[in-house]
């Protein structure tokens, strides 16, 4: 791995919230001997209410930080950054450039490490005019999502997205179909799908014992989903699995931001809300089965759901909804995930999945995830990134 670069980390989500592809990149490089300045969400859109509690938490994280960078662990900083929230107004743009490059500079001046390098997860005019006005030795973008489709506001990224896959020194995507957009623009592409800590879930099913307290009261087989309940998670149909499947328990842990008053209404429904990271492995080695139940979108059809690979590191059988990435990694391990396309067919996909599951198919999940370590995809990245620099 790199070792004694700087690295300043655009990250398209915060710091403290789902732990994500953002945070594994810019931890990893923090571990591997780089400082690394992780420079939280800065938005593809105007703020609504739903953003009130993530507002009020980088106001307190700003404070904390008296305006500036704060440590988060060895080698990593996190810059909490409080700008104009116009993402697209050219006036709101150029003042939150000067208002973030100042900070930015001054952290850079601190650690005085070469090369310089940028990883950007966001493609927006902020982004690239901080690329810009930085002139990095390396600039990499890393296209995990196509987040023009996320909403109406986000779709101005249509403008700013091709400019940059043109402009990065090395772009980097999730899925075939986000490879596919990017590459009559990009100058270096490469396809790098998220990993999974393959060894964490592979150990934590070998040593539970107990399953977590939050799991008390419960009998038959455990449902689990991991991961933000929003808008592109099938919830209609969720609840009419749950309606159909009385003997199966159906356990969601993360945020909640779609509604789910009916699907709430169920008993065999239980919400454990947001967990910390290091528990997400125990409790998923806990789980009898995952499910990605997937509403097919513009959005979704370039999604590769990082929890896929989590379910198979911790062994379980999974049930999908006819995503294209899923399809397509389906085809590539067959007999790996089960497929349904209605209420009926996923709880008998579910039903026959846990029947059906035995100590071969578990050995053989957790070997398919092995060959998706984030260490085997992180190595590959920063091959990719040692090898653009040599380029220049």
């Amino acid at each position: 791995m790199l070792r004694g670069s700087t690295i300043v980390c655009l990250s398209s989500i915060d710091l403290a919230f789902n732990w994500q592809l953002p945070q594994e990149v810019a931890s990893a490089f923090a571990r591997s001997g780089n400082r690394v300045l992780y420079v939280e969400n800065t938005g593809v859109r105007r703020p609504s209410i739903r953003d009130a509690k993530r507002l009020w938490d980088r106001l307190k994280n700003w404070w904390r930080a008296r305006g500036g960078v704060k440590p988060a662990i060895d080698h990593l900083d996190v810059l909490s950054p409080l700008l104009f929230p116009f993402p697209y107004a050219r006036p709101a743009v150029a003042i939150n450039e000067r208002l973030l490059l100042h900070d930015v500079r001054r952290w850079i001046r601190l650690m005085d490490a070469k090369p310089l390098i940028v990883i950007t997860f966001l493609p927006t005019p902020l982004a690239r005019a901080v690329i810009r006005s930085l002139k990095p030795d390396l600039a990499v973008y890393y296209c995990a999502d196509r987040l023009a489709e996320t909403s109406a506001q986000a779709a101005k990224l249509w403008q700013s997205e091709p400019l940059l896959l043109a402009e990065a020194g090395l772009v980097l995507t999730t899925s075939h179909g986000l490879q596919k957009t990017a590459a009559s623009l990009a100058r270096r592409l490469e396809y790098l799908p998220c990993g999974v800590r393959s060894a964490e879930f592979a150990r934590a099913r070998r040593e539970a014992t107990n399953r977590p307290a939050a799991f008390d009261g419960l009998t038959g087989p455990i449902i689990g989903f991991t991961g933000t309940l929003r808008d592109e998670i099938d919830v209609a149909m969720l609840t009419e699995v749950t309606r159909l499947a009385p003997e199966l328990n159906f356990v969601f842990i993360g945020p909640v931001a779609a509604d789910v008053t009916r699907l709430a209404a169920h008993a065999n429904v239980r919400f454990l809300g947001p967990v910390p990271h290091g528990d997400i492995v125990r409790y998923t080695a806990s789980f009898d089965a995952g499910i990605l139940p997937y509403v097919l979108t513009d959005y979704t059809a370039d999604v590769m759901p990082v929890k896929l690979k989590e379910y198979l590191a911790a062994g379980l059988p999974v049930v999908a909804t006819h995503l294209p990435e899923i399809c397509r990694f389906a085809d590539q391990h067959p007999g790996t995930i089960s497929f349904a396309g209605t209420p009926e067919m996923f709880a008998a996909a579910l039903r026959l999945a846990l029947a059906q599951d035995t100590v071969t198919a578990v050995e053989r999940r957790i070997e398919i995830a092995r060959h998706y370590d984030w260490k085997v995809q992180l190595s590959r990245m920063n091959a990719w990134m040692e090898s653009a620099l040599a380029a220049r």
